[in-house]
């Protein structure tokens, strides 16, 4: 999915994700689990992070300081890129959203 893949690869987001990698974000949750494991992050369950307010949504910049992260920062921070970039609702977010049916990314 192409759309996908660009969501992925978003020039805002301070990891390297490769295209082949990529190629295989088809929800948001995809998205999410490949950010943390290049941070080298825990899971933790989206619904659990919103449910106990946890994270702070991050600037995101050349200068990022991505040591200093946290598993919630990383959804709350996602989920604010994913809004900005496809002009949908916070509530629209989750981890079973998938972009091109779902959150309708073309």
């Amino acid at each position: 999915m192409a759309c996908s893949a660009e969501v992925a690869r978003s020039r805002n987001h301070a990891v390297d994700l490769p295209d082949e990698e990529c190629e295989l974000v088809q929800t948001v949750g995809d998205r999410y689990r490949l950010v943390l494991e290049k941070l080298a992050l825990p899971y933790i369950p989206s619904v659990e992070i919103e449910t106990n307010a946890m994270g702070v949504k991050r600037p995101l910049s050349k200068g990022v300081q991505l040591g200093s992260w946290t598993t919630p920062d990383v959804w709350v921070t996602l989920q604010a890129l994913i809004c900005h970039e496809l002009g949908v609702e916070p509530n629209q977010i989750t981890e079973a959203a998938v972009f091109v049916d779902d959150l309708g990314c073309e």
